[in-house]
């Protein structure tokens, strides 16, 4: 196992995130340290990063630099904001980083910073066309996308912190109206902004829309606590714009899910955020946590562009969970059994297509619950693939998915814990995840020596009787006989008789 260390110095704080990462091409972020340095304060006076910052500064740096020779990591890169560009003795102060630290920063330029987090999206996402917007500090970048591929983009010189230096008002309120007016101004000269695609989709990142998830997720008290993919409906936004706009500083910096010294940065932050809304959105925006650090490790370790993206989302980051944290062997086999499975059953279970991506995810992780215990670890399930932080895949899909590899026993189907998600699920679905639960347990068991022995499932149904007839390499009498054990739960459910040939 390789580890990477990436320091990032930003304009108000300083991260060092330590990823491991294998030779077949998988990474995971494994332990992230934040520190809060404002280092570019005061530089507007005269334009220099001041020494008690750049002391401050190395100070931190030093630290994280014993964390990292402690753990022995030798691989590392280190990026810094294109503010500090900005600072008139930005080549001094990297010169005596390196001299006291012995770590080289590269300043990232607008372009770099805007390929780095269309590659993050790319990573995280599996979507073809949308928009992608960061509000950041001192700016805020668009992307529009189509095929995955960027096709307009543009880095606007307005971020949180030098709009509300633009913004003098006392009231919260004339303040966001202020800055919304501004960036209305500012959108209506980008006329690609303006046709988008039927399916196009919209992703904001950063701290502001981070921030809106939270304060949304807690509003509607949405049962899942996972911000990536969260979407924030245009009812929902406005809501919370709402609550933020009726407040004075004090009472929105008591808000949980906002914190308490960025309260006024965030809310002109929203108020961008609410041009957006009011230009581009139909129905709403989903959260991505990952920027373009995240986007500039998959290119270091990876060496994916622009140009050649990732397309299977879902796929890389389930067989990146099962490589970190193994506990099916031979998921691959086992989804494909489940696949044939359903084609097979299609004629009884009547799912649509999008449950496919339920049964992937189920399928690929309806071991994992052994990661807390053996014992009882199909309902371990449940947790465990509630936050893993699957991409590529919606809450609904996750949650769904959850349910159907803790339900691989009927009987321990719970209702009760259902109804906790009733915001993210139907009654149909229920119906739907007793299904596939059926069939992810018959394919781990016709797999239960792990010797890939039954390669093809051939349906037949007959009266009140389902016939399967497997087609093997090898002597599959143990596969067959477990798969057999489930007839009755089988029954419950597809209401037929089973016998596997």
């Amino acid at each position: 196992m390789n580890k990477l260390a990436v320091f990032e110095l930003g304009v108000h704080d300083i991260k060092l995130t330590i990823y491991k990462y294998t030779a077949s091409g998988y990474f995971c972020a494994e332990q992230q340290i934040v520190e809060p340095v404002k280092l570019t304060q005061d530089m507007e006076r005269d334009g220099y990063i001041k020494p008690a910052r750049i002391q401050e500064t190395i100070a931190v740096l030093k630290n994280f630099r014993k964390i990292v020779d402690g753990a022995k990591i030798e691989n590392h890169i280190c990026y810094a904001s294109p503010v500090i560009a900005q600072a008139r003795n930005q080549i001094a102060f990297l010169d005596e980083v390196y001299k006291t630290v012995s770590l080289y920063f590269r300043v990232l330029t607008q372009e770099e910073q805007v390929s780095a987090l269309h590659n993050a999206i790319m990573y995280s996402f599996s979507m073809t066309r949308g928009l992608i917007v960061q509000i950041g500090d001192y700016s805020t970048e668009i992307i529009k996308f189509n095929r995955r591929v960027i096709t307009n983009s543009i880095s606007l010189p307005f971020g949180t912190v030098n709009l509300l230096d633009r913004v003098n008002d006392k009231s919260m309120s004339d303040r966001m109206d202020k800055v919304v007016e501004i960036m209305t101004a500012e959108f209506k000269k980008l006329d690609w902004l303006y046709s988008f695609e039927e399916d196009s989709e919209f992703i904001g990142v950063g701290e502001v829309f981070e921030a809106l998830g939270r304060l949304s997720r807690k509003s509607s008290r949405y049962p899942l606590d996972v911000a990536h993919n969260y979407e924030i409906t245009t009812e929902s936004f406005q809501n919370v714009y709402n609550l933020i706009r009726g407040l004075d500083l004090d009472k929105a910096k008591k808000l949980k899910g906002i914190s308490d010294k960025r309260a006024d940065v965030i809310a002109i932050g929203m108020a961008v955020a609410k041009v957006l809304y009011n230009e581009c959105v139909r129905t709403s925006v989903k959260v991505s946590t990952n920027g373009e650090m995240y986007g500039i490790v998959a290119k270091n370790l990876l060496g994916q562009t622009g140009e050649k993206p990732l397309l299977d989302i879902l796929g890389y980051s389930l067989s990146a969970i099962n490589e970190f944290y193994p506990t099916n062997v031979n998921a691959d086999n086992n989804y494909a059994l489940a696949v044939i499975l359903y084609k097979q059953l299609k004629v009884l279970h009547k799912l649509t297509r999008p449950y496919v991506r339920v049964l992937r995810i189920a399928a690929s992780m309806c071991m994992s619950g052994k990661i807390i215990s053996f014992e009882n670890y199909q309902k371990n399930n449940f947790p465990v693939i509630l936050y893993s932080n699957i991409y590529g895949a919606s809450h609904r899909d996750i949650v769904l998915a959850a349910f159907v590899a803790s339900s691989q026993n009927v009987d321990d189907f719970s209702l009760s814990e259902w109804v906790r998600y009733k915001d993210l699920v139907t009654d149909e679905d229920m119906d739907a995840v007793k299904k596939l639960a059926i069939l992810i347990k018959m394919a781990t068991l016709m797999n239960i020596t792990n010797s890939n022995s039954i390669k093809d499932v051939a349906c037949d149904v007959l009266g009140d009787t389902v016939i399967l007839k497997t087609e093997v390499e090898r002597d599959a009498t143990l596969e067959i006989s477990q798969a057999m054990s489930i007839a009755g739960d089988f029954k419950k459910v597809y209401g037929k008789n089973l016998q596997i040939l």
